[in-house]
């Protein structure tokens, strides 16, 4: 059985604390002292009412080396809750829906998150009820307060990372074309019970009418199934950009620029945009906000990331963005 594909977002987070209140450690030093005053799974333990209990799965294994990223996994999961069950060998006509308990000392996990930590910046990717970092953040925030570190410290905020010169390059060249492309697979898959709206819950809308289009010129229920397993391959694409180029309308020009301005505020998860400004110059995807969208696979026969498999994307992640001279700025 293929490894299923799983679309995340790589986010370049800040780790930031008020004027003349931050700690002399840096970030990722305060969240190894945590670590080393909390050797095992068991003792990173927090409690977040919408998650349950998260904790540190695993730490890469140099995570003690101050001279590399700190690479750290944390999952979430809801301990003691009984979950119903379904009954495939059923000999009768109804299905009794009976609760079963997790294992001894286990939780059915619910989320994970995935981090790369060096200064006070992160590189984070979360999985399944762990959207965004806003979780993440939480969790820190226990963990220090679990190894009884300085209440200072837990006064930060994680804060996106941003490349301002690009976006006043935007405000002030304008834009002459706005490209969004996505995947099909994308269109269902990622964003279920997300409610995203504004362009992204538009384009999503399209891609999953010309998914619905295309199913429906495959008549044989097998052919449908194949087709189904490799909706990731088919690509969605659309251009917008006003008749007659710099000579539009002010207004159609003035409300072009407004909308690119708004897509790279809040790139959508699921896409890539790409800005061409009327002087020429091109704004991608994480150029402003600096995210990265990668294509990973689950385990074999479950619905886990791979840990290694996303701290690899981190790595390269946080190599690309040294290149191009945007790490810790």
């Amino acid at each position: 059985m293929p490894r299923r594909p799983a679309l995340k977002t790589l986010h370049y987070l800040r780790a930031v604390y008020n004027d003349n209140q931050a700690p002399p450690e840096t970030f990722a030093e305060l969240v190894r002292e945590a670590l080393q005053r909390l050797p095992n799974v068991g003792d990173t333990k927090v409690g977040i009412s919408s998650l349950g209990v998260v904790g540190v799965r695993q730490r890469h294994s140099d995570y003690e080396d101050p001279e590399q990223p700190l690479l750290l996994a944390i999952g979430a999961g809801a301990p003691g809750e009984r979950m119903g069950t379904f009954g495939t060998d059923v000999a009768a006509d109804h299905d009794d829906d009976l609760p079963e308990a997790p294992p001894q000392d286990r939780a059915f996990k619910l989320a994970d998150a995935f981090m790369l930590i060096e200064g006070q910046e992160l590189l984070v990717c979360t999985d399944g009820a762990m959207r965004g970092y806003a979780s993440v953040e939480k969790y820190l925030r226990g963990l220090f307060d679990r190894a009884n570190l300085p209440p200072v410290v837990s006064a930060f905020e994680l804060q996106p990372a941003s490349n301002q010169e690009k976006r006043q390059t935007l405000e002030r060249e304008g834009v002459k074309e706005i490209t969004i492309k996505g995947t099909m697979y994308a269109a269902t898959h990622e964003l279920e019970g997300q409610d995203p709206g504004g362009f992204t819950e538009l384009f999503r809308r399209f891609r999953k009418h010309c998914q619905d289009y295309l199913a429906e010129e495959v008549e044989d229920e097998r052919e449908r199934e194949v087709l189904a397993g490799h909706w990731g391959d088919i690509n969605v694409t659309t251009t917008i950009m006003p008749s007659g180029g710099t000579r539009a309308e002010q207004v159609v020009l003035s409300s072009l620029d407004d909308a690119g301005l708004d897509m790279v505020d809040e790139i959508p998860d699921d896409s890539e945009v790409v800005i061409l400004t009327r002087s020429g110059n091109t704004i991608r995807t994480g150029d402003v906000v600096l995210k990265k969208k990668v294509r990973l696979r689950r385990k074999e026969q479950q619905n886990d990331l791979d840990a290694y498999e996303v701290w690899d994307e981190l790595n390269t992640f946080h190599q690309e963005l040294r290149y191009r001279g945007a790490w810790q700025r």
